[in-house]
């Protein structure tokens, strides 16, 4: 028999949320604590509790599961039984009974720390195990992060369901609570959503809404505007979405505390759009622009006239951006970590010389598809830039006399694609595992590398992943 509200000693709890094994349960990643510029970065968590109505008293499960958890000895320590006698046998049943429900003993803050790891679809799911769980599971203080995910999850219904069990806890009708919003594979969310999101929760820090074409400027200058808190925006695919502002009311556009903004795909972003974007959020320091096609140097010219301490930017696949877009660029110096112009095929050595002389702590830099740039702008920027970590110049007029200089000036280079360049040959290869022996990653597909190449980099970079396309390799 169970008391209201509680779960049974003999059934599995676990076992309605559709888990094959509650011994090893593994729980989604919490997002809440990682980097607001690194969305995408994904942290494994693990947490493993054993449980079987069958267990024996000297089974190791049970040191390693409940047992650690319940305070005050003797639940599941059967090590001085007598053995065939029929007492033994009845502490042991209950025993197993005691221990079935160890779990619904646990005081409510253990309990809330267990739920901390689930994502929101499992907390609904844990809701509907029993009364105590279901009161648990709705607790605000679990529901700071929202992350919803998958194209059977109709985005607005689940907010809207969200909003109506935590709101109602409140006498405002806010969710204060409510920090992050993660929208991600196929779920999508309309205007109507995201304003009521909006008001309900102003205390918004970061939203991701992958992939919802129906989002338009209307929305997300609501956003902004009720959340004046707001630091990380991810609007990826968003393809309605050419702006970044607050246009609703009467005084003038507010400066916005944005340091994260990511626009890729974003289509109708153009050099007008560009620069009132960068005018509302002058604390952008990432700034993603990926395939917005009309972007073009007149508007990157107003990147660094107002965003002076942008760290992160990317126009790949921009192929409206020139030389002269990479000039206004490198207005933005030693602050500049991060730069992608792959694909931006307008792009040459006079460019990247200039990049390479001004911001001379770049760490990471991609030039794929940039078949401007020769060796002579991969000398300057080894000598310029020591501290590159990683590069990507495939499909550049790279041979092995800019593979020698990257070699002898970057010798903590991490990560280097050379792909498609059809020019490298063993000699640069053997020279870059040389001198980079903490290579971590390679990429020498469509390469005229031989076992030669490819044995001194097995030989000095120990821990180095090979990308080739070379049957002969394996």
């Amino acid at each position: 028999m169970t008391h209201a509200g509680r779960l049974s000693p003999v059934i599995c709890p676990l076992a309605k949320l559709g888990r094959s094994s509650p011994g090893s349960l593994e729980f989604t990643p919490s997002v809440r604590n990682l980097p607001f510029h690194h969305p995408y970065t994904v942290l494994e968590a693990e947490t493993s509790f054993t449980y079987s109505p069958t267990l024996r008293c000297s089974s190791p499960c049970l040191d390693q599961g409940y047992h650690t958890l319940v305070t005050g000895g003797g639940v599941g320590d059967c090590s001085n039984l007598p053995l065939h006698s029929t007492a033994t046998k009845h502490r042991r049943s209950q025993s197993r009974t005691v221990i079935g429900s160890n779990f619904d003993r646990l005081r409510d803050e253990l309990v809330l720390k267990v739920f901390s790891y689930l994502n929101s679809a499992d907390l609904c799911a844990c809701a509907a195990v029993c009364h105590r769980w279901e009161n648990l599971a709705w607790e605000p203080v679990l529901w700071r992060t929202i992350a919803l995910c998958g194209e059977n999850t109709c985005g607005d219904k689940a907010v809207r369901c969200v909003l109506r069990r935590l709101c109602g806890r409140t006498r405002t009708g806010a969710c204060p609570e409510v920090q992050r919003l993660f929208l991600s594979d196929g779920t999508k969310i309309s205007d109507k959503g995201l304003t009521a999101l909006a008001r309900r929760c102003p205390e918004l820090t970061h939203v991701q809404l992958h992939g919802s074409p129906n989002i338009t400027n209307a929305a997300i200058s609501e956003l902004v505007a009720r959340c004046p808190n707001l630091q990380h925006l991810d609007v990826t695919g968003c393809v309605k979405v050419s702006t970044v502002g607050v246009y609703s009311r009467p005084e003038p556009s507010l400066r916005l505390c944005l340091q994260y903004l990511d626009l890729t795909d974003c289509q109708l972003v153009d050099d007008a759009n560009l620069c009132v974007i960068v005018s509302n959020c002058p604390q952008l320091a990432y700034l993603y622009l990926r395939r917005c096609t009309k972007v073009t140097d007149a508007g990157i010219k107003f990147v660094p006239s107002f965003c002076s301490a942008l760290k992160e930017l990317s126009v790949s696949d921009c192929h409206q951006v020139t030389d002269f877009g990479l000039y206004e660029l490198a207005k933005l110096g030693a602050l500049l970590r991060y730069l992608s112009v792959a694909k931006c095929d307008q792009v040459s050595d006079a460019g990247l010389k200039v990049i390479a002389r001004r911001c001379y702590k770049l760490r990471y830099l991609n030039v794929r598809g940039c078949e401007a740039v020769s060796d002579d702008a991969i000398t300057v920027l080894a000598r310029s830039c020591a501290r590159l970590r990683a590069l990507d110049i495939g499909k550049c007029d790279v041979s092995d006399a800019g593979l020698r200089a990257l070699a002898e000036s970057c010798p903590n280079l991490k990560k280097l694609s050379l792909r498609n360049c059809d020019l490298v040959t063993d000699r640069g290869i053997q020279l870059i595992a040389y001198y980079c022996r903490g290579l971590q990653q390679l990429n020498i597909q469509d390469c005229q590398i031989s076992a030669d190449g490819y044995k001194a980099v097995k030989k000095y970079c120990k821990r180095c992943i090979i990308e080739h396309t070379n049957p002969g390799f394996f």
